[in-house]
């Protein structure tokens, strides 16, 4: 950036400003995407052990029958 007094800038402030382009190191990202479905992971699991108990239990063929019969 140049100075009021100084509109031309020096070489030296120049070559400062660009040093970023010459960078040898490459990228990476340090942090990969949290994952944001555990929401609906514990809502299936919720469920799954839901449907096991009733199916166990033997409930399963008497919700279906009131189910059939609305």
């Amino acid at each position: 950036m140049s100075n009021v007094s100084d509109p031309q800038p020096k070489k030296g402030e120049r070559e400062e400003e660009s040093e970023h382009k010459n960078l040898k190191v490459s990228y990476t990202p340090s942090q990969k995407h949290k994952f944001e479905g555990w929401p609906i992971l514990w809502i299936l699991l919720i469920i799954i052990i839901i449907f096991f108990i009733l199916w166990y239990t033997g409930t399963i063929t008497t919700i279906l029958k009131w189910v059939d019969g609305k």
